[in-house]
């Protein structure tokens, strides 16, 4: 087992153990702990106290054959900072130190792997020596040196096309679609620089999703941030396809297939952690559009109690993930976080006595102890075959990560009939409506009533900026517009966000979920046999004490969580 376990360890911590710094067991524990929470080894070694940050950077220094500099104290001329663009230094968190007429020499604080010192190399077109500065040190001198974020993306556009006037003729040849001179353009420095910063900018601001969109006569670039977009300065129009070729590369797609549409991931480290992204290519009338999913595990937390379910909620659903067998469905539109509280129910269950396997189009985070496996439509991995594998494979528990007709939904009401526990999701608007869809898909009621144990409804809504959230007492048409009273407010106020640099002036930062819990108790085991329409279910199951999306919604706004726009367009 610890072979096995050897092969994931990162480069940091083999070398620590090595050099005998931290012990193996120490090391498997920041390696899990690192896996699970999105933070990186050396940020743990540190908070736990196994390491001193000064005693790490003597270690590191070492290794690299360096040494270890006081960043406050050394005098750094400015045409040094300028030898080191600002997207440069934020992506890898590096500062320049010093320069030679054939090298330049940067300040880092934690290892950094060959290949992501060849990139470096290639980017800045000369030899690179590394010193080793405390984090906080490097950090400060970013800021000083680099300014604001927003300076580096406008800088670097006015940058690009002075850049790429120097590969022009590979950039001519890219134009006419000759493929050896989008390889060469999508290779060129300037383009690997711009992707990088595209990127950086895109976890930096915690973007979900970044579009690449080429038009006729522009080529936008969007980031999906909260779930609303924002577009980015665009670039110049010719550059589309080296840029979308570049992440082609990145991700290991076909640069020369450009009529079909492709999938594909990246894996890379921005600002010191870790970051998956999966791609998907569409063939377009001006080019192919492509979309990046960001997959940051820093940001996302895969466990129940941190989702900000209401205790009654978190209570329920705790008890029902617990039971042996049973199917819980968790539903609602795309990008409302169903696959998170799958996951995160899973991880709750995900113990040595259990044995889970999941069915996913893709997986999405790859979860230590549980088998994963992604559908692939086109060779015949469809739901229902890997399903049929799956009650082989004597499982305990089994997600699927849709019930799309009726062969899957049977598939999964045999399984929990034979002692399984299924977890999957519905695209429905709410909890009961999952019941009617299950019986439009011709699945017979009384299944459906025997196995069903839980529905859980759920949307994000975007929460109000701490940094600019500012009071306001409702008005009575908000409040008949919400469905509530004089005596429900109490005096309270709502809140609104009035916008701040924090927030890019859009008045919220973040989201939270607000949920319906549907308990298949027996009245509505009753109502679902008799094949009873939705709002009947669901008026009996308010009646037995459940909230709807529309009641949990102006909960939050009453705790000053977040406005009624977003509750009412939500619910």
């Amino acid at each position: 087992m610890a072979e096995e376990t050897e092969q994931v360890i990162s480069p940091l911590l083999q070398l620590l153990v090595e050099q005998g710094a931290i012990t193996h067991e120490q090391c498997l524990e920041i390696e899990q702990e690192a896996k699970e929470s999105g933070k990186t080894s050396r940020s743990l070694l540190i908070d736990k106290g196994f390491i001193k940050e000064d005693q790490l950077l003597e270690i590191i220094a070492g290794y690299l054959g360096s040494y270890v500099v006081n960043l406050p104290a050394a005098d750094i001329p400015p045409e040094v900072v300028r030898a080191l663009p600002a997207s440069v230094a934020r992506m890898y968190n590096t500062v320049p130190v010093e320069m030679s007429t054939t090298g330049i020499q940067l300040a880092i604080y934690d290892l950094i792997t060959t290949q992501v010192m060849d990139e470096i190399m290639f980017v800045l077109t000369r030899d690179v020596s590394f010193v080793m500065a405390r984090e906080e040190d490097v950090r400060a001198r970013i800021n000083q040196f680099y300014g604001d974020d927003s300076a580096s993306v406008n800088e670097m556009l006015s940058n690009l096309e002075s850049e790429m006037d120097q590969v022009g003729d590979v950039l001519g040849l890219a134009e006419k679609g000759d493929e050896k001179g989008i390889e060469e353009a999508a290779g060129s420095t300037p383009v690997i620089r711009f992707v990088n910063l595209v990127l950086y900018q895109g976890v930096n601001d915690r973007a979900s999703d970044i579009h690449f969109e080429p038009f006729e006569k522009e080529f936008k670039i969007r980031y999906r941030v909260d779930g609303a977009l924002y577009e980015m300065a665009p670039p110049p129009k010719r550059l589309a396809m080296p840029i979308i070729s570049r992440i082609k590369v990145m991700s290991g797609l076909n640069i020369a297939e450009r009529r079909l549409p492709q999938d594909g991931r990246i894996q890379i480290h921005v600002g010191g952690r870790q970051i998956d992204l999966r791609v998907s290519t569409l063939p377009t009338q001006f080019g192919e559009s492509v979309v990046l999913r960001i997959l940051d595990r820093s940001v996302v937390s895969l466990d129940l109690e941190n989702l900000g379910m209401p205790e009654d909620v978190y209570q329920l659903i705790t008890r029902d993930v617990e039971k042996p067998n049973g199917i819980v469905i968790v539903t609602g539109p795309t990008g409302s976080g169903k696959t998170t509280t799958l996951y995160s129910a899973l991880r709750r269950i995900n113990t040595i006595e259990m044995k889970i396997l999941t069915a996913e189009e893709p997986v999405e985070y790859d979860i230590e102890g549980i088998i994963q496996v992604p559908i692939h439509e086109a060779v015949g991995n469809t739901f229902a075959n890997i399903l049929r594998a799956f009650l082989r494979q004597d499982p305990d528990a089994m997600m699927i990560g849709e019930i799309r007709d009726l062969e899957t939904a049977q598939i999964a009401i045999q399984a929990s009939l034979t002692g399984h526990l299924v977890f999957s999701t519905l695209h429905t608007n709410d909890a009961s409506g999952a019941v009617t869809r299950l019986i439009d898909m011709d699945v017979e009621p009384f299944l459906i009533s025997s196995t069903l144990e839980a529905v859980l409804g759920q949307r994000l809504v975007r929460t109000v900026c701490s940094g600019c959230k500012t009071p306001y007492k409702p008005d009575a048409e908000v409040m008949k517009t919400l469905g509530v009273t004089e005596k429900d407010v109490e005096g309270r106020d709502f809140y609104y966000g009035a916008g701040c640099p924090k927030c890019n002036q859009t008045g919220y930062k973040g989201r939270k979920g607000i949920y319906e819990y549907l308990c298949v108790t027996d009245p509505v085991k009753q109502l679902i046999n008799e094949r009873k329409p939705t709002l009947i279910i669901r008026d009996k199951a308010v009646e037995m004490g459940m909230r709807t999306l529309r009641e949990d919604g102006v909960r939050n706004v009453l705790d000053g969580y977040t406005t009624v726009e977003e509750v009412v367009k939500y619910t």
